[in-house]
C-alpha cells in the first residue's frame, strides 16, 4: 500500500498492485518503476522482520509459561486458582507496585468469565495483559517524571518516541479522544487514561517488554520490572537519585539540568523583581533565576510568562501599541514564518503556522483602544452598535499556530529582533488555545491587530465581573467559527467585553506541548 501512495503520488506510472509472495519476493506488478517496486519490498520485508521476531517471542514466552504453570497446578493439573496465582513470585512480588485491584481485574480479562480457575491459554494471556501493565507503569512514569503531577500534556504524548512515525496528528488526536472522554477539553492525561489510551493505541506502539525491561534497568539500574519469571532482590535505595540524574525519554520538560543564577551574578532586572514589595512579582524573580536560557525550547506557557518578566511587565499600565508597531509585527510574522519553513529540524515539517482567512478589514468605524482602569487597554465601542450586528471577525491579522514550539519559537524570535520583554509580553496574554471546528485539534491563536485588547466579562450576578456584550457567533450558532456580535445593544463609549469561555480552553497550554 505504501508503495502504491509513493508511487501513484509521484505521478510517475499509477501502480494498480504488486503481488508479493511469502517471502517477500516480488512476483510481479502491473506497471510501475523498479524503485518503487523496491521500496515497496523493503516496507513489506520490515514488517516481515517484526512477525517473525514477534512469533520467537510469543513462542518462547509460552513454553516458559506453560512450565510454570505445570509447577503451579502440580502434576496432571490443568488448572489454576486465583489464591494460586497471587502465590506466584512475578506476581507477589509485584503487590506493593500494582495498585489495588490491577491483578484482580487482569485475572478477570484473561479467564473472560465468572470461572475460579484458570486454564493455560488464560494463564498466557493474563502474563501478555501484566507485561503490558508494566510497561503502561514504566513509561506513565517517565512522561510524567518532572511535571509536578502524574498527567501527561497532549503534545507531551503525541511527541513520545515509542509512537509510530506513521501515526498521523489526525490518529492521535481520535484515540486521545477516545481515552479522555468527557475529559478532553482538560487538555492532560491521568494514569488510568493512559491505560485506556495504552489498549487502544496497541497497533502504533513500538514497545516490547524486554525492550523496557532493558531501558530501565540502564536508567535507573534495579527497579521494579517483570523479566522472565523471577526478579533479584536488590538495593535500590538510591533510585530516586539515578532517576534525577537520567534523560528519560528526551521529551519536553525532561532531564532539564539543575539550573541557579548565584545572588553575585543576579542580572539586575532579576535582583530588582526580587527586591519588589509585590510578592507576585518576587515570586516571578525567584522562578526566573532558576530558568536556563539555554533550555528555552523546553519552556511551558507559565515559564516562557516568567522568563520574559511578564509580571514585572504588568504591574504598571502598557501603553497602546501605534499603527506602526502593529504593522511591524505583522510584517516580522511573515518574515519569520518564511523562515520556520525552510528550518527541517524537530518533527514540525508540516504547515506550521497560518492566516487565518485572507479577510482585510478595518473595524477602526466600530471600537477603538483605551485605556481601561484596572483591566489595562481594552476596546470601546466607536458608535452604538445593535444587538445581532457583526462587532468583528478574523481576518488576516488572525494567526493560527499548530504547534506550540511555532508559537514558543515566535516569542523568542520577536525578543531578540525587538529587544522588548514588554511587547513580548503582550503577544503572550494576547493568544489562546481553542480547535476550529467541533473535534479538531488545539491550535494556539493570536490577533496581530487591537482586536486582541478585548477584555473578558462574565454573567454572574453578584461576582466582580462585569456582565459581557459581546458573543462568539450568533444568537441560533452552534458553534463560535470566530465571528463576534453584539448580543444587546451597546452603546457609543461602552466598553466591549466577551465571555473567553465561549471560545478558549483556557486550561488547554499542556495540550499544545506548552
Amino acid at each position: 500500500q505504501r508503495a502504491i501512495e509513493v508511487g501513484n503520488n509521484d505521478g510517475a506510472a499509477a501502480i494498480d498492485n504488486v503481488e508479493i509472495d511469502a517471502n517477500g519476493e516480488m512476483k510481479s506488478l502491473s506497471s510501475s518503476s523498479e524503485v518503487y517496486a523496491d521500496f515497496g519490498l523493503k516496507a513489506v520485508n520490515a514488517q516481515l522482520h517484526k512477525i517473525h521476531k514477534l512469533v520467537e517471542q510469543k513462542v518462547g514466552s509460552y513454553d516458559r509459561y506453560e512450565e510454570v504453570f505445570r509447577e503451579l497446578s502440580g502434576a496432571g493439573g490443568t488448572a489454576i486458582t486465583y489464591e494460586q496465582l497471587e502465590e506466584w513470585g512475578d506476581v507477589a512480588e509485584m503487590k506493593d507496585v500494582l495498585n489495588e485491584g490491577e491483578v484482580y481485574s487482569l485475572w478477570q480479562r484473561a479467564i473472560g468469565s465468572k470461572s475460579a480457575v484458570m486454564n493455560l491459554p488464560q494463564f498466557v494471556k493474563f502474563n501478555d495483559l501484566l507485561d503490558n501493565l508494566v510497561m503502561a507503569k514504566v513509561d506513565f512514569k517517565a512522561l510524567t517524571k518532572r511535571l509536578g503531577k502524574p498527567e501527561i500534556p497532549y503534545y507531551r504524548l503525541y511527541k513520545w518516541p515509542a509512537l509510530s512515525e506513521d501515526m498521523s496528528e489526525k490518529d492521535f488526536f481520535a484515540l486521545w479522544k477516545k481515552a479522555l472522554g468527557e475529559d478532553v477539553v482538560k487538555g492532560v492525561m491521568n494514569y488510568k487514561q493512559f491505560l485506556v489510551f495504552y489498549d487502544i493505541a496497541e497497533k502504533w506502539l513500538e514497545r516490547d517488554i524486554n525492550d523496557v525491561v532493558e531501558e530501565e534497568q540502564e536508567r535507573r539500574g534495579n527497579y521494579w520490572v517483570k523479566s522472565g519469571n523471577n526478579k533479584e532482590d536488590t538495593d535500590d535505595s538510591n533510585d530516586d537519585d539515578e532517576e534525577d540524574d537520567d534523560g528519560g525519554y528526551d521529551l519536553q520538560n525532561d532531564g532539564r539540568p539543575s539550573y541557579y543564577i548565584a545572588d553575585e551574578d543576579l542580572p539586575d532586572d532579576i535582583r530588582s523583581g526580587l527586591e519588589s514589595d509585590e510578592v507576585d512579582i518576587r515570586n516571578e524573580a525567584e522562578w526566573r533565576r532558576k530558568l536556563d536560557p539555554e533550555m528555552w525550547e523546553q519552556f511551558s506557557y507559565w515559564e516562557i510568562h516568567a522568563y520574559f518578566g511578564c509580571e514585572k511587565a504588568f504591574d504598571s499600565p502598557r501603553p497602546l501599541w501605534t499603527d506602526q508597531q502593529w504593522k511591524d509585527i505583522r510584517d516580522f510574522y511573515h518574515e519569520f514564518i518564511d523562515e520556520d519553513m525552510n528550518d527541517g529540524d524537530g518533527p514540525y515539517k508540516k504547515v506550521r503556522s497560518y492566516q487565518f482567512s485572507e479577510d482585510e478589514v478595518d473595524f477602526s468605524q466600530s471600537f477603538i483602544p483605551f485605556q481601561s482602569g484596572e483591566k489595562g487597554r481594552g476596546l470601546q465601542a466607536a458608535r452604538d452598535i445593535k444587538a445581532g450586528e457583526l462587532v468583528f471577525k478574523a481576518t488576516n491579522n488572525t494567526i493560527v499556530f499548530n504547534y506550540g514550539h511555532t508559537w514558543r519559537k515566535m516569542l523568542f524570535a520577536v525578543y531578540e529582533r525587538f529587544a522588548d520583554p514588554g511587547l513580548t509580553c503582550d503577544l503572550h496574554v494576547w493568544s489562546w488555545v481553542q480547535d476550529l471546528y467541533d473535534g479538531g485539534p488545539m491550535k494556539v491563536v493570536m490577533d496581530l491587530d487591537s482586536g486582541s485588547l478585548l477584555n473578558e466579562g462574565r454573567d454572574e450576578p453578584g461576582s466582580a465581573w462585569e456582565p459581557p456584550n459581546v458573543q462568539c457567533g450568533k444568537p441560533d450558532a452552534i458553534r463560535c467559527d470566530m465571528d463576534y456580535y453584539a448580543f444587546r445593544d451597546i452603546k457609543e463609549g461602552d466598553e466591549l467585553l466577551i465571555d473567553y469561555r465561549e471560545f478558549a480552553f483556557l486550561d488547554a497550554w499542556p495540550a499544545m506541548g506548552l
